[in-house]
C-alpha cells in the first residue's frame, strides 16, 4: 500500500530528474500533502453540500 500512495511524488521526482534522496523527501512530502488536501477539501465540500 505505501508503494501506491508513493507512486506520484515518485513520478514527479523523476520527471524532475531529482536523485538526491533528500531533495526526493522533500519533494515527496510537498506532493503528498498537496494530493491529501485537495482530497479532503473535496471531500468537506462534498459532505457539506450535502446537507
Amino acid at each position: 500500500m505505501l508503494r501506491l500512495l508513493m507512486r506520484p511524488s515518485n513520478a514527479v521526482c523523476d520527471v524532475m530528474g531529482i536523485k538526491n534522496e533528500n531533495e526526493r523527501g522533500m519533494v515527496r512530502m510537498l506532493v503528498n500533502m498537496l494530493l491529501l488536501t485537495v482530497l479532503f477539501v473535496f471531500l468537506f465540500v462534498a459532505a457539506v453540500g450535502s446537507f
